[in-house]
């Protein structure tokens, strides 16, 4: 009986270390920088997400020139309230059009959407602005579904705290991709 406790618990402390190990690889895959050369594009896509830095950042990219019209998927609409003010103007960038939407529930969610308003404006580039963990993933399906030159901007903070469930997310995100078959 002893030996079989022995035997659990060794197999529990190997399937943990090699566990740890392996989101430690995972969370350092994650964030190796992925940004891209910044250029003049048609838009900056902010995704949505935490209150990160992400929504400002996108609004300096439009301030800094790099863009005329700023794309804010939203979908906590006025429960969001960082998104809600690039939205409705009190942190809207100057002399930019603001296009804020709530991306579809459902299959492709904010790629769809950004997919089919760069179709109709007829855009060729867009910069997309999200976090470290989120970078890899949100460009790979931008690419794939927009067929535009996508220029990944991650913010350069990192949320410590949440960083393990970024990499489960992340994680979970390929492997529903994966199956998918959205690539």
């Amino acid at each position: 009986m002893k030996r079989h406790v022995r035997r659990a618990a060794v197999v529990t402390v190997v399937l943990a270390v090699t566990g740890a190990a392996a989101l430690t690889a995972w969370g350092a895959f994650l964030l190796q920088p992925r940004a891209d050369e910044l250029a003049p594009a048609d838009a900056v896509v902010m995704l949505a997400g935490a209150d990160d830095g992400r929504h400002l950042y996108a609004r300096d990219l439009v301030e800094a020139g790099y863009a005329d019209t700023l794309l804010v998927s939203n979908p906590g609409g006025n429960s969001e309230p960082v998104a809600r003010r690039l939205c409705t103007g009190v942190a809207r960038p100057d002399d930019a059009e603001v296009v804020c939407f709530n991306p579809a529930p459902a299959r492709p969610g904010a790629r769809g959407s950004v997919a089919a308003i760069a179709r109709a404006r007829e855009w060729e580039r867009i910069i997309v602005v999200t976090n470290q963990p989120h970078t890899l993933r949100a460009g790979t399906w931008m690419r794939e579904v927009t067929g535009l030159d996508v220029r990944m901007a991650p913010i350069d903070r990192v949320d410590r705290v949440r960083l393990p469930v970024h990499l489960v997310w992340e994680a979970a995100g390929w492997i529903k991709g994966r199956i998918n078959g959205h690539w």
